[in-house]
Order: C-alpha cells, then structure tokens, then sequence
C-alpha cells in the first residue's frame, strides 16, 4: 500500500523560507520558488521511480506519450501483478520558452556491477562517498536490503542531497529551472523497456512479465479543486487479466452524480457531478471479474471552500495492511500520536491493523512557516465475517435467514434476478440478511452470487438451487415401526421417518431430500400418500441397497453434508442398518467421512441428509416397514425363467435349458442382457432332485458386460411336474427348469 499525501493550499510559500504569510498576490520572485519547488518535486519522484524500477519493486508495462507532449503516463506493475498509473514530465526543452538548465541527475553502472547516482556527469558524492541506487543482495538465502531512498533539494541558491535517514549535504551549486532526469521512455519493445537519462545514459530494464489483476485506473488529480455544482470528467482504464471479462459499477455519496462511460478497448470516461452544498469526499468505483475477482478504485474529490485556515487540517484513510504515507519535501517538526506509525526519512511507515477495530493517530509537521495536522485512520482487520460461504436452496426456493458478523457497514447484491437480499444494511452492528430464493422451474440446476461488500471489502456467497424434481406418485399400503433390524429381507419395501413422527422421507432436491408430513398413529402410516419415498431394500444384511425411484440413495465420496441419489452401486450407495431398543434406526454408508443417515431438524434446514454423527439437530430416523402383502410363490408360474420376487421372468430362455451348471446342491444361471446365447447348455441334471431338498441358486446377471447382480439364494425344490422342476423361497424368487 503506498499513499501519497497531497496538500491542497491556498497560493503558499512552501520551501522559500519566507515567515510572513501570503496576502494577496505573490511577487514574481517568489512566483518562480514555488515553481522550483514543484519541479524539485517532480525531480525526487523520478529519481525514486528510477530507483524502484532498477531494485525491481515495480517494472514498466507501457509508456504513452502526454497530449501536449510534456512526458509520458507510465503504466507500472509490481510483482503481485498490481497495477498502477504515473506521470512523468520530461523538461529537457527547457520552462516557458527557456533553455533548459537543469543539473544532469542520472544513474550509472560502476565496475563492481552496483548502480550509482551521478550529478552532471560525475559521482554524486555525499560524505565522499558514491550514493548506490540499487539494493545489496541477501545471503544464505535471506531476502536483499534496498537502498536508501535519495532525496535533492534546493536551499539558498545551492543543491542538497540526503540518503535516507541521513542529513542534507550540498552537492552544488543550483539554478533557476530545474527538470527530472527522465528524457524519454521507450516500452515498444516485448521483452525490455529503454529509459533515456538527462545525462545521455540509456537504462535497458525488463518489461512487466507478470500476470497482472483486475484494476480500475483513474488520474482523480482531475477531480481537485472542483466547486460546487460544477462536473468534470477523466478517463478510466480497465487493466484486465486474460480471458476475465468484467462489469462496472459505482457507489457515491447522496445528492452527488456520476456516470461511467460504456468502456470501449477496456477504456472509458468517468464523470462527476458536485452537489449545490457539497463538500470534499470519495466516490468509489467496482470493477467485478467474471473469475470472482473484484477491484475498487477510490476517487478523492476536493471542492473548493471546505479546508480551515491555520493550522491545515489533513485526513487519509487507509486499510489496514501496512504501507507507507508520503510527507511533503520539506516537511519539519513531525510530531506522531500513536506507535504505529513511524517516520523514516520522508515517510510515515504504517503498521499492519491486526485488531477487529479500526484506530486513529494525528500527525502534526510544518512546511515552511505553515502548520499541519495529518489525521490518520486505519481500517480494522477481517471487517466482514461470512457465517456460511455457500447457501444450498430446493427447487422450490424459499426465505433464507443469512448472519453476516461485521464491524463495518456492509450492503448485499446478488448477480442473479432470482436471487433478492433484504436489507441493505448500512449499519456498524451486526444484522441478519433475508435471503429470498424464486422457485427453480427449469429442469436445470442454478448457481448465482450473493456480494456482501465494504468499500474495497469483499466477501462473496455462493447460493446453489437444484433443478424441479418429478412429483414422487402417491404410496398406498401399511407400514409398520420396525422394531428388529433381522426382520429385513430383500426386496421389502421401507419409509423413513423423523423421531418426531411428522416428516417421512420424500423427493432428492440437490444434496439431501425433502421431509413430507405424513400422520402416524400408533406405530402405523397407513396409506402415505403423495411424495413420500418408498425404499425397497436390494442385497442382505450388512450391504443393504436402497432402492428409490429415480436410483439409489447414496453418501458423499468428500467430506460433505449430503445425501444423494446416484445410478448404479457403489460403497457410498450400501449401507448397514441396525435398529436399538427404542426402534432408532442407524443406517450407515460403507463409504464417506459423512455417512450417517439421519434428520436435520435445524429451522430452515430440516431434511434428510448424510452427517458425521448425531448433534443438537441431526437425529437418527425410524424405520416404518411395509406389511400385509404376501410374496406370489414361483409354483403359481409355469414358464421356463428366472424370478426375482413378485415380478414376471427376468430371463426368459426359450426351449433350450439354460442351466449352466449343476453340482448336487447349487446351480449357476448365466443372465445375458441383452438377448445372447448361452456358452453351455445342457438338457439333463446330475442328480435327481427331490421335493423338499434344499439347493443353492446363483445368479450372475450381466448387461453390456456390467454385472447388475451377483448373488446366491438358499432356495427348496417346491413342485416336480410334466418334466418340470420349481425351486424357489418364501419371497418369491425361483426358478423353473427342466428336468
């Protein structure tokens, strides 16, 4: 962070030494002091671009020539990729039509490969010692020291210089003109930047290589000394990164105006309108990235009329990481509050605000005979606090009640028209957010973004909402509480159900399921209704699948809350199923950090989900079993098949037996899906079987190479007739050969 602290006066003297105040007009001696001054100004702000530019802190990225040709608008990135705008004014043709007469400031390269400052084309020497422009490298791996900032100055007629912390020297004698080291730049070359020096030293440094961030770049030195009701206006710059397109946008104060042109190459024109009663303040610009980046350039208007008389009183906010504030050349007596702030040569260095409140200090220094008094605020740490980052939404929406912990004011935006935030806080205490979801009637989900912002304080919220569900048809029948987890068999159709006995278990909407009211009495659901979930259990004890209409119910593979429904079986989608003393089901995935089927009962959230354990909201569910219909026995078919329950043949073989294997006591089918022929066929059985013995039925069913079912059944041959044998069990299942 790097401020620069302008002082916006009447006409002062500033560095002449004069004690007297200024009256009415200056005399043209004191006329062309103040324009030095200036000048020694620009000086020292090139020599400390220089400086930077040779230590690496920043690196030239482009370099367009001034409209009246005075200097170039340098385009400068650091290595975080931060870009930043600076003006440099070549006066190597001389001030109103003067020759130029500046002493020569350059920079050259010594023997021992270090960069040194020269004056006139000699080694600038202070103490008779040669300054150095670049930092000395670090060792063993320890980050380098920079050099010390060179600062020039003109006193009674004569040239000083003063390395950093050190005293003012005089190095010569000085002139009337003076002009920035700086004639040319040149950055149309890829890879290196050419910078041409007053005293004929060409410096060839890198051209910016790193990946630049979104930015917003503004000159507000357009917006000084403005008056009221009184519009201008300057142009913008977009620095953009690579592929990210971007949008607009503006906050200002009540009562003021101000537009931002259509950017047009990421280039556009920003103006304000001044209020009729107004007084200095800040308009903000928002630049929002479509990789979820976002920049906010602060413009600082200054209107004519609002500044006291003696002393001037000064005020900067800042952030609250560290960086450094810029005092005037010249600047003496510099008294500091607070030990947060140090003085290093011309600069306040600001310590990092490490604390959730924001802090104050004044600093007080003279220039000249004028006395000022800097108040300095520095923003408090993590300023928004999300209590969530993402907020999952039904397909139905809803109202959503979302804490945002803040100890700024903060306002809320959603990129999305589906998504609304009530209220607009603006507030400095902590305030709930409504967050209003439409209804999602497309068969696509949706995701948008919630933007709780600050200033340049950001924090984004992330809302999914699933797509519209089909409408689960109604459930008839009765269920009973299950009371012992043995009674399970495969093929049993199951609903689950709260602790409370209010909620079943109904339809996937994105990562859990919805609750359905659903009256119990007793221990009875009898006829369920419309959207409850029936459950029909595939596999055996200790790796059960739960059957759902649209697929199976399933655990997450990361460690997340949710239950999904998925297509095929996995370790996430098979489950154990046990039931305790007060008929609390335990139903967990074999797979997942999160794995627990329970209810969350939590306002808001309530549903059915996966969860690590049981808390205050998630409880275990009950299981309600569904009774009274008894299993069709394979007797009462007679076709050649398979059966699996109360359904007709999953395989149907033709004339041919399609037993593939019989050893005494178990047969093997082979189920080809589709339609295939059996590798092996044969037309008899090993041994005669008997009503009553008991055989062991596999069944390996496999479609396009995928086995959708492996199992073995303990079956009983039931019936023996016209070449015919019927095994099968109590569920259903069997199958009819020939003998």
């Amino acid at each position: 962070m790097k401020k620069l602290l302008y002082l916006f006066l009447p006409v002062v003297l500033l560095f002449s030494g004069c004690t007297q105040e200024i009256e009415s007009r200056l005399t043209d001696v004191e006329k062309r002091l103040a324009k030095v001054e200036e000048q020694v100004r620009e000086l020292n702000s090139q020599v400390s671009l220089i400086q930077n530019l040779i230590n690496g802190k920043y690196f030239i990225q482009n370099a367009v020539d001034l409209p009246d040709g005075s200097g170039y608008r340098l385009i400068l990135v650091d290595k975080d990729g931060n870009t930043l705008e600076k003006t440099v004014l070549c006066g190597t043709d001389g001030v109103d039509g003067k020759d130029g007469v500046s002493p020569s400031v350059g920079v050259k390269k010594d023997t021992d490969g270090n960069y040194y400052w020269t004056l006139n084309g000699e080694w600038l020497l202070v103490d008779g010692n040669k300054v150095r422009a670049n930092g000395a490298d670090g060792a063993d791996g320890k980050d380098g020291k920079d050099a010390p900032l060179t600062q020039f100055k003109v006193d009674n007629g004569k040239w000083y210089a003063k390395v950093g912390d050190g005293e003012w020297t005089c190095v010569g004698e000085a002139v009337t003109e003076v002009t920035g080291p700086i004639v040319s730049v040149d950055a149309s070359k890829p890879d290196v930047v050419l910078i041409t020096l007053s005293d004929n030293t060409v410096l060839e440094l890198p051209k910016a290589s790193v990946t630049v961030k979104l930015q917003i770049l503004v000159d507000d030195t357009v917006f000084q000394n403005m008056t009221a009701g009184q519009t201008k206006s300057a142009p913008y710059e977009v620095i953009v990164p690579a592929g990210v397109t971007y949008t607009l946008d503006s906050y200002e104060p009540e009562s003021w105006k101000v537009t931002i042109s259509k950017p047009q190459d990421n280039k556009g024109n920003v103006t304000v309108t001044v209020p009729a009663d107004a007084k200095s303040a800040k308009v903000l610009l928002i630049a929002n990235g479509s990789d979820g980046s976002s920049y906010a350039k602060v413009l600082h208007i200054n209107v004519e009329g609002g500044e006291e008389e003696t002393p001037v009183e000064l005020e900067e906010i800042l952030d609250a990481t560290s960086g450094s504030i810029d005092l005037p050349v010249g600047a003496t007596d510099v008294v500091i509050s607070a030990s947060w702030i140090t003085l290093s040569g011309n600069q306040l260095l600001i310590e990092a605000n490490d604390t959730y409140d924001s802090r104050t200090a004044t600093v007080s220094f003279k220039v000249g005979d004028k006395t000022y008094v800097l108040t300095v605020v520095q923003a408090q740490k993590d300023a928004i606090v999300l209590t969530e980052n993402t907020l999952e939404a039904g397909s139905e929406g809803g109202e959503f009640p979302f804490v945002v912990k803040a100890n700024v004011s903060v306002e809320a935006a959603a990129d999305v028209a589906w998504i609304t935030v009530n209220p607009v806080t603006k507030g400095l205490e902590d305030k709930p957010f409504t967050v209003y979801v439409a209804p999602n009637e497309n068969t696509e989900p949706r995701e948008g973004k919630i933007t709780f912002s600050s200033g340049e304080l950001q924090q984004v919220v992330t809302v999914t909402q699933e797509a519209a569900q089909p409408v689960i048809p109604p459930v008839s029948g009765i269920f009973e509480l299950l009371t012992d987890a043995s009674d399970l068999q495969e093929g049993d159709e199951i609903l689950l159900v709260n602790q409370a006995r209010t909620y079943a278990m109904g339809a996937q909407n994105g990562n859990y399921r919805n609750p359905v009211s659903v009256t119990v009495t007793g221990d009875t659901i009898s006829e369920p209704g419309e959207g409850v979930a029936v459950v029909t259990l595939e596999g055996q004890a200790g790796s059960w699948n739960l059957k759902v209409q649209d697929g199976y119910l399933a655990a997450q593979s990361a460690a997340k809350n949710q239950l999904l429904t998925v297509d095929s079986v996995t370790d996430y989608a098979t489950w154990t199923i046990s039931v305790d003393e007060n008929s609390l089901a335990s139903l967990t995935a074999i797979s997942g950090a999160r794995n627990r089927l329970l209810y969350n009962s939590q306002s808001g959230y309530e549903r059915f989900s996966c969860y690590a354990n049981t808390g205050n909201y998630t409880k275990e569910v009950l299981i309600f079993h569904k009774a009274g219909t008894p299993a069709v026995p394979v007797t009462q078919y007679n076709a050649l098949g398979l059966y699996l329950g109360n359904q007709e043949r999953i395989y149907q073989p033709g004339e041919d037996q399609y037993v593939r294997s019989y050893d005494g006591d178990s047969m093997e089918f082979v189920l080809l899906e589709p339609k295939g022929k059996e590798q092996v066929k044969i037309s008899g059985l090993t041994k005669s079987l008997q009503i009553g013995d008991a055989v062991t039925v596999s069944v390996n069913w496999k479609k396009d190479k995928t086995v959708i079912l492996q199992k073995d059944y303990p079956m009983t041959v039931l019936q023996d007739q016209d070449g015919k044998l019927w095994v099968g069990d109590t569920k259903g299942r069997g199958v009819i050969i020939r003998k």
